[in-house]
């Protein structure tokens, strides 16, 4: 008699176990789908925050290079137009020069004015009217007008115009605007919002909302409140992050362009001034020789 109690007592407690043991397991089932979910979600929003992010930059790059190229090409023009005017005058006044010369030979009262004469044309004579035109126009010799222009259009050249405006869109120019929009969307960069929207999605993560839940330490429901928290601190931090940077991108970009713009304009007006008061004192003196002047059409900026 005691050995069938004894066997019923045992059966029993099996089917109790058993009992218990059948809903434990689906819930477990049910949990660990919603686990997976989650990861799933996090997983796919980095993905497209990401992708997102690669176009942008691509577009930065390219918009950058066109700026680049185009005023470089601007740059190139505008040195070969003064510079073929140059080799023009030049000739045109060497030329006038030995004419000059065999129509006044054995004046001496014009030897003087032919000598300054020959020394205003000369390019190479220092301070000389077409050395000061010359030089303007020379993109080697420090602070000259074309220099000016050209070393802002450096991207190499340090705090120049184009430098600022390459290193804001470089991300590995550390700090830089594209440095930070980059790491804000990086899982792996330390304390970035994705990093923390990383760790907290993963059961694996150490005091996360997901571990602790998956570890039995939080119910369900307080993990989905701490969740959806995180959740939306740290997608809000990135898209307010990203919006920031891209703000600072299309300032620097406009920015540029315009100072550059603006730089060209007046580095054309300097060109035509300093041609200009060349070709003017170079006349004035032939005037004074020969009683006549030269004649030049304006070669940069129309006259109104």
């Amino acid at each position: 008699m005691r050995l069938v109690r004894k066997s019923l007592l045992t059966l029993c407690s099996l089917l109790l176990a058993v009992s218990v043991l059948i809903p434990q397991t689906t819930v477990h089932a049910a949990d660990q789908k919603w686990m997976n979910q989650v990861w799933s979600e996090y997983k796919s929003y980095h993905k497209k925050t990401v992708n997102a992010y690669n176009n942008y930059q691509k577009q930065a790059d390219k918009k950058y290079k066109l700026f680049y190229e185009t005023s470089h090409a601007s740059l190139d023009q505008l040195e070969k137009k003064v510079l073929e005017d140059q080799k023009q005058w030049d000739e045109k006044l060497q030329a006038d020069l030995e004419q000059l010369k065999l129509k006044h030979e054995g004046n001496r009262d014009l030897m003087d004015k032919l000598t300054q004469y020959e020394r205003f044309i000369n390019p190479s004579y220092l301070n000389s009217p077409m050395w000061k035109y010359a030089n303007a126009a020379n993109r080697s010799y420090l602070n000259s007008t074309l220099w000016k222009l050209s070393k802002e259009m450096n991207e190499d050249y340090l705090n120049s115009l184009m430098w600022t405006y390459k290193k804001t869109i470089s991300p590995d120019y550390l700090n830089s605007s594209a440095w930070k929009f980059n790491k804000t969307v990086s899982e792996s960069y330390l304390n970035s919002p994705m990093w923390k929207l990383r760790n907290g999605s993963s059961t694996s993560y150490l005091n996360s909302p997901m571990w602790k839940y998956k570890q039995g330490k939080i119910s369900k429901a307080t993990a989905k409140s701490q969740y959806s928290k995180l959740f939306k601190e740290q997608t809000t931090a990135i898209s307010k992050s990203n919006a920031a940077r891209k703000s600072e991108i299309a300032k620097m970009a406009s920015g540029t362009q315009k100072k550059i713009g603006e730089l060209y304009k007046e580095t054309v007006v300097t060109l035509e001034t300093r041609r200009e008061e060349a070709l003017k004192s170079i006349s004035d003196l032939r005037i004074e020789i020969t009683g006549e002047g030269l004649q030049w059409e304006p070669l940069l900026v129309m006259k109104p």
